[in-house]
């Protein structure tokens, strides 16, 4: 866990919190992100969504869902709804902001 120049907020590099996203789930716990959407017409990450008690769910394979090992396959525990986002796309996890190295 880094420390950016200049602030406080805390960071951690996006696989890494993939990792503990699967440990906490795996546990039976729940975690808060924040990602963008994807936004197929601009091909660009749209509208910052948070979402505060995820648990990660089992992935699809890339021959069912084109690009899923570049996804994130989630619950959001709060609605029950089961989501998707693109794992790059992935802001912030329980409040440090992701960064990719």
């Amino acid at each position: 866990m880094a420390m950016d120049k200049g602030t406080q907020t805390q960071t951690i590099d996006l696989f890494q919190a993939i990792e503990e996203m699967k440990r906490i789930s795996l546990a039976g716990g729940t975690f808060s992100m924040k990602f963008r959407k994807w936004n197929r017409q601009t091909r660009n990450g749209g509208d910052l969504v948070k979402v505060n008690a995820v648990r990660v769910r089992p992935k699809a394979s890339d021959e069912e869902i084109s690009g899923s090992s570049y996804k994130l396959f989630f619950t959001d525990t709060e609605t029950g709804l089961a989501s998707v986002c693109w794992q790059p796309l992935i802001v912030e996890f329980n409040g440090r902001r992701t960064v990719l190295n």
